[in-house]
């Protein structure tokens, strides 16, 4: 029960910030006092977190409205508004300084031959290694979108070659240190993986808002992390994920979903 009410509580924090609801903003402040005041340490840790998160998100996303867009070249501004991430990530990592605890629990070296199992991560009808897996998820993923690349962006890849390295890299990098690293190991440290994945994997589809994307995109973007955060628990690294994402940026970018 406390976990879902964990997992509602995040969802309704990262609507109410994009949509600057402030009343549901306070609806949400005042019950997560409560939950402070009356829980465990361990959801104390979760309520702490999300209230530092919130803190750095919404900087993040005055950086976006206010100081971007005077950026007038169009490679600066894609940097500097994907660099604008590390206002989320420094508060967390403050608070990770504070709690003493390290600020990744899963940065090493993959596990490869650890098991993912589809649909469901831990259960499913299907068990692959985590190398596996990734390998057909790129392929999968290039399937999908170089169709498209080369209907829509061949005759122009030369000139946004740059461009699309540039969001790729920093976005993949730092998205990903924020939710399948410092998230997910502080949400892991109070409510188990399993959870700690579903909370990042909902949080991180729904903060796509900010970028103009719609919700029923936004809740897409969702199953996409709850995959993310899948494979850097089996593997006990976020160098997976994070290659992953890295490729899947390019191919947005290329393909024009995105930039």
């Amino acid at each position: 029960m406390i976990n879902s009410v964990c997992l509602v509580f995040f969802a309704v924090l990262l609507v109410s910030l994009q949509t600057h609801n402030n009343g549901l903003l306070i609806i949400w402040g005042v019950f997560a006092f409560f939950f402070y005041v009356f829980s465990g340490k361990r959801i104390k840790t979760v309520i702490a977190v999300q209230v530092v998160f919130s803190a750095g998100f919404s900087l993040y996303l005055y950086t976006l409205a206010h100081w971007i867009p005077q950026i007038q070249s169009t490679e600066m501004h894609v940097f500097l508004s994907r660099m604008s991430l590390i206002f989320v990530l420094l508060p967390l990592w403050l608070l990770s300084l504070f709690l003493r605890r390290p600020l990744l629990n899963y940065w090493r070296k993959p596990a490869w031959k650890e098991t993912m199992v589809f649909p469901f991560i831990w259960s499913g009808f299907h068990r692959v290694s985590v190398a596996r897996f990734l390998v057909i998820a790129l392929a999968v993923n290039l399937a999908v979108f170089i169709p498209f690349v080369y209907t829509n962006r061949m005759s122009i890849i030369v000139e946004i070659w740059l461009l699309a390295i540039i969001f790729s890299v920093t976005n993949a990098l730092l998205e990903e240190l924020i939710w399948r690293g410092v998230l997910l190991s502080r949400f892991a440290e109070g409510l188990g993986e399993k959870w700690a994945v579903a909370l990042t994997s909902v949080g991180f589809g729904l903060q796509h808002f900010s970028l103009g994307f719609s919700w029923p995109v936004c809740l897409a973007f969702s199953v996409g992390g709850l995959f993310f955060g899948g494979i850097t628990v089996r593997s006990r690294s976020i160098l997976p994920a994070m290659a992953w994402h890295l490729v899947l940026n390019l191919l947005m970018v290329l393909s024009g979903i995105v930039i």
